[in-house]
């Protein structure tokens, strides 16, 4: 990733976890699997991030596990039984929310996933139309909201912890660093 592409994929990580109670880090893990998977940084990797998280957050797990399973999908481009029967695992009725998604039975559904016939796309709209925004609804509960603050804190340490250039080299550019004139300056003899 080149340097324009790993801030928008940050940004789009930040913008998808404010207001959930999901950090950064698992954010920017997901973000990371996501673009290998050739999910484009921006609207996409924003509504990707999204979904996952208000999956993860309805499942009950963390989002680098909801995370693990929407990676598979997306890097396969399609749905498979295992990834599935993992969210139904998890308590998340996608056999449900495909069928209606997609006004088909379950049988057929099942047969359609089996002939790998349920792209990416299908899987992502049929999550949107269920469960979209789930991830700061459930946030506004008290056990939500406290695990949303300790989300926000950890997103606070992480800014502190980016690197910032020396506030001298801002706003003096061209001025001699001191600190290597200071170092490098002849001694008075004694």
């Amino acid at each position: 990733m080149q340097g324009e592409q790993i801030q928008q994929t940050m940004s789009d990580a930040l913008a998808s976890v404010k207001g959930t109670s999901f950090g950064l880090d698992a954010a920017a893990t997901v973000a990371g699997t996501a673009v290998a998977a050739q999910i484009k940084p921006g609207k996409d990797l924003q509504r990707y991030l999204g979904l996952v998280a208000d999956t993860a957050q309805v499942a009950g797990t963390s989002m680098e596990d909801m995370g693990a399973i929407f990676g598979k999908v997306a890097n396969n481009q399609k749905v498979t039984t295992e990834e599935m029967n993992q969210l139904a695992d998890r308590g998340v009725p996608i056999w449900k929310y495909l069928s209606e998604s997609m006004g088909v039975s379950n049988d057929q559904l099942r047969q359609m996933v089996s002939d790998g016939k349920v792209s990416l796309e299908d899987f992502q709209t049929a999550i949107e139309k269920n469960i979209s925004g789930a991830g700061r609804i459930m946030s506004d509960t008290t056990s939500g909201a406290f695990k949303n603050m300790n989300a926000a804190l950890g997103r606070l340490g992480a800014a502190f912890a980016a690197p910032r250039p020396h506030p001298r080299q801002d706003a003096f550019p061209g001025s001699v660093n001191w600190n290597r004139w200071r170092n490098n300056r002849p001694q008075a003899r004694s």
